[in-house]
């Protein structure tokens, strides 16, 4: 009885013993039938995507042009060093003497030693990025084991700093791509903005390796060819860029800005101080970034459109032009200037504390006679400014399309005050707009706008890229009377001659000579106590409360063809502007463009 009970057990074991196993066995078969069957080409490339490793091959970047063709931007052939381990019989000897013919840093050996140690040693460790070929014939011509070259690009400013922040530069994405190691995108500048047309496409080498990584050949059939990028031509003349460069690194910072009256073509535009970006991938060239965003006078920043700045006395041709268009004067009817004037219970002050005496509106224009201004203000009233502010470029952003962070300034009125003061305009307010102080303020690039479109009597719209199929632009009427336009270009023709106050950077280029306007903005108010013991001059105060330089001109002065602006940050006053735009409007005369 009991064997039979042991032997029915037994069975019932046994069945779902067997039971389980087919079952099992039958999973296995299924898998295996799905693996290498059904889903064999799915596994297959699976498979071979595990024993590829696909770099990618870099395109020849395309070149930022001058109007000329002249290369501003450019790729440049480069190779990169690399050490494998493995391959070298003595590993550090290998190394001193890579150091020694390269004249690598201290620093940079110590990363080199720190990679050999950690990786494995059939892996590439980088040793220099950015090789010339003198280097490279001088390690090559050791025929050391275990050295490797690669050859690639780097790119090359040709204008150094010399408009760094507008053509920008170019460095390592956000998120470093694995398989192109030196891969590049445009960060700042033209070089970020049109990144997609200067990129290129890049190609692909397929590298078969082994279980651990190793690499033991090439699948050439999947070899893709890179495609170069394609070129982007400026307006920019690169002489006049190079001028107006040289002529503002005599001071510590500011920004300048040429434009062709006829086209609105941009042929200069220089903010400083600079950077060079060609500094950016030596050995120190993080070091280098950090002492550049540790500068007060902001090198990293776009000072023609990002910056702004009160007027002062620039805007007096807007004031001219409004009263004149306004029929509030003539342009022979005089004011007098002893050197102050009083309107209710304050005193305005004329920058020239003697006075300028009987002043029509060419005189008031040559001495920049603050009296006059000031008066003939309060005559048309701020909503007169403003509309001829507006009609000659003020408030308008022009480079948005090409240069971001453009800020549009302010004119102010009633209605602006109460919403951003709180409070209500005055009479007072007026007077001050009279010579372009209070709340006005404006970039360099409007600067230079409002001069092209007084000189034209045209709606003159500034444009830095070149379209080869493009036609000059036709610019519109600005419709102001040309009889008010010739009246106020006769007294900016005097600012530049004897007695005006830019006499000292008249020039004269085979009899074309440069008119202009003058301004001094003032960055901090000056008390009736320090009127009264005596004004503080510029050399007394602390560089960043001396008043800002700023010149506005236009050449010649019989046929415009030019127009420029020139601010001096913290200069002590408007002559270092003038004799900046001098600097440049010759070389735009001589040269052309």
């Amino acid at each position: 009885m009991i064997d039979k009970e042991v032997a029915r057990t037994f069975d019932r074991r046994a069945a779902l013993f067997l039971t389980g196993g087919t079952i099992l066995t039958s999973v296995l078969i299924l898998r295996m039938l799905q693996m290498q069957v059904f889903n064999y080409r799915e596994y297959t490339e699976k498979s071979e995507n595990n024993s590829y490793r696909i770099q990618m091959n870099m395109p020849e970047r395309g070149k930022i042009l001058s109007r000329g063709g002249a290369p501003i931007s450019r790729d440049m052939p480069i190779y990169r060093i690399y050490i494998v381990p493995e391959e070298a019989p003595d590993v550090d000897a290998l190394v001193d003497i890579v150091t020694a013919e390269l004249n690598l840093r201290p620093k940079r050996v110590k990363k080199i030693r720190e990679k050999i140690r950690k990786q494995p040693r059939f892996q590439p460790v980088l040793v220099s990025e950015n090789t010339n070929w003198a280097q490279l014939a001088g390690l090559q011509a050791k025929n050391l084991a275990g050295l490797r070259v690669a050859s690639g690009y780097a790119r090359v400013y040709e204008l150094g700093p010399a408009g760094a922040q507008v053509f920008g530069y170019v460095g390592a994405p956000s998120k470093p791509i694995a398989s192109a190691p030196f891969f590049t995108t445009g960060i700042t500048g033209l070089e970020k903005r049109f990144d997609d047309t200067l990129a290129g496409t890049a190609g692909q080498t397929v590298m078969i390796t082994n279980a651990v990584g190793r690499v033991t050949g090439e699948d050439k059939s999947q070899y893709i060819a890179p495609q170069a990028g394609g070129n982007i031509k400026t307006t920019i003349n690169d002489a006049a860029q190079r001028v107006l460069y040289d002529a503002l690194t005599v001071h510590r910072a500011g920004c300048g800005v040429a434009l062709d009256i006829e086209t609105g073509d941009i042929l200069a535009m220089v903010s400083t101080p600079s950077f060079d970006p060609n500094n950016f991938s030596a050995d120190d060239g993080d070091e280098y970034i950090s002492s550049l965003r540790g500068d007060r006078a902001k090198p990293f920043m776009n000072k023609v459109v990002e910056g702004l700045y009160p007027p002062g006395s620039t805007f007096k041709i807007v004031v001219a032009l409004a009263a004149l268009e306004s029929g509030a004067i003539t342009p022979r009817e005089k004011i007098f200037c002893p050197g102050h004037w009083d309107y209710g219970d304050h005193r305005y002050h004329c920058w020239e504390s003697k006075g300028h005496g009987w002043v029509d509106l060419a005189g008031a224009l040559q001495h920049s006679c603050d009296i006059y201004f000031y008066q003939v203000a309060l005559r048309i009233g701020i909503d007169a400014i403003r509309e001829m502010a507006v009609k000659l470029g003020f408030t308008e952003k022009f480079m948005d399309d090409v240069i971001s962070r453009e800020m549009t300034g302010v004119v102010p009125d009633r209605y602006w005050k109460e919403k951003n003061k709180g409070a209500r305009w005055v009479h007072g307010d007026t007077v001050i707009s009279g010579i372009g102080q209070g709340f006005i303020l404006a970039n360099c690039m409007q600067l230079a706008v409002m001069m092209a479109r007084t000189a034209s009597n045209r709606v003159v719209v500034p444009r830095l890229i070149l379209d080869e199929n493009a036609k000059n632009p036709n610019f519109a009427s600005l419709g102001l009377q040309p009889q008010n336009l010739r009246y106020v270009l006769n007294g900016l023709e005097l600012v530049t001659k004897k007695g005006g106050t830019a006499a000292g950077s008249a020039i004269n280029v085979n009899g074309a000579k440069m008119g202009g306007k003058t301004g001094t903005s003032q960055v901090r108010s000056i008390s009736k106590a320090e009127r009264k013991s005596g004004v503080l001059t510029n050399e007394q105060l602390k560089w960043e409360m001396r008043n800002h330089g700023l010149f506005v001109g236009y050449a010649p002065t019989t046929n415009p063809k030019y127009a420029v602006c020139v601010i001096t940050e913290h200069s002590g006053g408007s002559g270092s502007a003038a004799r900046t735009a001098a600097a440049t409007m010759r070389e735009l005369l001589k040269g052309g463009k």
